[in-house]
């Protein structure tokens, strides 16, 4: 006999929606944790006492910091280069793609303090060897490089002058060293070490820039939020 719709077990799929529910949470708590204590211990503890969880629950998705780093640095940064890419990928010129993206995540990561700190805490390790940045960026500088719009570099060097670069400003903005124009000014001078000549470099970052406008459910909002209810509960920002 064919079972009626209402007959349907639906215990897998809601065991699976509060897995999912569980799973979120343990990364949007581990995002502020590593943001306030960095690399350098154990942060398990921490995130299950923030989390409100068990062990056991911890562990059913997580086994180590490096795993948790690894679900946190995938999810905040693949999210938010998906948001850029989407706006930049198709601005005919690759200068004003590589200045108008790496300006939208700079400027993120103002709006985002979470996002900043989290970034200033752990380095390089936030554009490891999954990060979308390596899908995206080397199209750009392929293309830059082709049509000679990028000069007198290779593409490994140029990832690595926009990634370090984009890092290294990213922290100086978490830690209040830098002002209103720091997100131009090393946007400017990426340009320059890709061969854009300086008065060019300059006109781009003065391009008209869209915002980066998260979805509720994104790790960056859903952070923020959890940031706010930490900050209107314990004082701790």
């Amino acid at each position: 006999m064919t079972k009626l719709s209402s007959d349907v077990d639906h215990r897998p799929r809601v065991a699976a929606e509060r897995r999912g529910r569980m799973r979120a949470r343990l990364i949007e708590c581990a995002m502020l944790v590593f943001a306030d204590k960095g690399l350098g211990a154990s942060v398990i503890q921490d995130v299950i006492a923030a989390a409100g969880v068990s062990q056991g629950s911890f562990y059913n998705h997580f086994r180590t910091n490096t795993d948790l780093l690894e679900a946190v640095t995938q999810e905040l940064n693949n999210e938010l280069l998906q948001l850029i890419e989407t706006e930049v990928g198709d601005y005919d010129d690759p200068a004003l793609r590589i200045a108008s993206g790496v300006r939208m995540y700079l400027h993120s990561a103002c709006a985002y303090p979470q996002l900043g700190r989290f970034i200033c805490a752990v380095g390089l390790h936030s554009a490891g060897p999954s990060s979308l940045i390596y899908v995206y960026l080397p199209p750009h500088i392929e293309q830059g490089l082709a049509t000679k719009r990028f000069q007198n570099i290779t593409v490994d060097v140029a990832l690595d002058l926009i990634a370090g670069t984009a890092l290294a400003t990213t922290a100086r903005i978490a830690s209040g060293q830098s002002d209103a124009t720091q997100p131009e000014r090393a946007v400017a001078a990426i340009l320059r070490g890709l061969g854009v000549p300086a008065d060019e470099a300059d006109a781009l970052t003065r391009a008209p820039l869209a915002r980066v406008v998260a979805p509720l459910t994104s790790l960056l909002e859903r952070g923020r939020q959890r940031a706010e209810e930490r900050a209107a509960s314990t004082g701790v920002r």
